[in-house]
């Protein structure tokens, strides 16, 4: 609005002057804050659908190579952490904000919390190890430093094993990844080895005869692969007789015990002695 004359000035002219010049100045800035906050409402969906996409390519690839369940579940997990970190800098970066001093105080922020929990970022490094080396997966039963039993879960700061007597033994992943770990499920069978004695009366004959047959007609003992029963040990008190035989290894305690009645009754019927200690005592009058 231009005025010609300044005494036909009126205050109300001046103020539609100064709303016109305001919003002159304010409509680019308003366009562009509107323009920006439509791109990042695109930006957002677009990157969700990226982001879900990504992961399911990831799970594809790591099932075609026979990754453990675990090991998928975490870098699925950390993936979409990662990309949707990403995702929002690069909206805030958009809108305007300086996404550098950002990046910075989120770099920050993790180094503290990083120093702060030196000790639980052992155990996730421990639990990747095993996620990635795989020495043993869930529901497999491992014999180690801290106790034995059936693997639970594995998880990024603990493995979990249920116990023989149900008992539950949760395990730093830190600790397990460090020791040696018997993984006694990871074969298909197994091996059982036993050792019994008899007395040096008894016939080892006899004796080596009642154990091949109870190896050869035992329900749990694998007759396609090698089975061998002899004499071990000439001990002090007695004639330690070894067997072997293999097992399937979800059987391996069943069999053992099975076996080991057997072999209780069968010396038993045919009069042959499994020496035990025994004290004499001697007394004069």
């Amino acid at each position: 609005m231009i005025f010609t004359d300044i005494e036909q000035v009126t205050p109300a002219d001046l103020e539609a002057s100064n709303l016109k010049l305001l919003a002159e100045g304010l409509l680019p800035g308003i366009r562009t804050l509107a323009f920006n906050i439509v791109i990042s409402i695109i930006l957002y969906f677009v990157g969700k659908k990226l982001i879900k996409v990504a992961g399911r390519i990831a799970e594809r690839a790591l099932a075609r190579t026979q990754a453990d369940e675990g090991l998928t579940q975490f870098i699925r997990t950390a993936l979409d952490y990662i990309l949707h970190v990403f995702l929002i800098i690069a909206i805030l970066a958009q809108l305007g904000v300086n996404t550098a001093s950002l990046v910075t105080v989120l770099v920050t922020v993790l180094v503290a919390i990083g120093m702060s929990l030196q000790g639980s970022l052992s155990n996730v490094a421990g639990g990747i190890l095993i996620l990635i080396m795989r020495p043993f997966r869930v529901g497999h039963y491992i014999i180690c430093d801290y106790g034995e039993g059936t693997v639970r879960s594995i998880g990024l700061v603990y493995t979990t094993i249920t116990m023989k007597d149900n008992r539950v033994l949760t395990i730093p992943n830190g600790q397990l990844s460090a020791c040696a770990v018997t993984d006694c499920t990871e074969n298909p069978e197994r091996r059982l080895d036993l050792t019994v004695g008899i007395s040096y009366d008894a016939d080892i004959r006899l004796a080596k005869k009642i154990l091949e047959d109870i190896l050869k007609n035992n329900p749990y003992v694998l007759q396609d692969m090698d089975t061998d029963v002899f004499v071990e040990k000439l001990a002090d008190s007695s004639v330690d007789m070894g067997l072997c035989c293999y097992v399937a290894s979800d059987d391996f305690l069943a069999a053992k015990r099975d076996i080991l009645e057997k072999i209780k009754l069968s010396f038993d019927g045919n009069g042959i002695q499994i020496p035990f200690p025994q004290v004499q005592i001697h007394m004069e009058k």
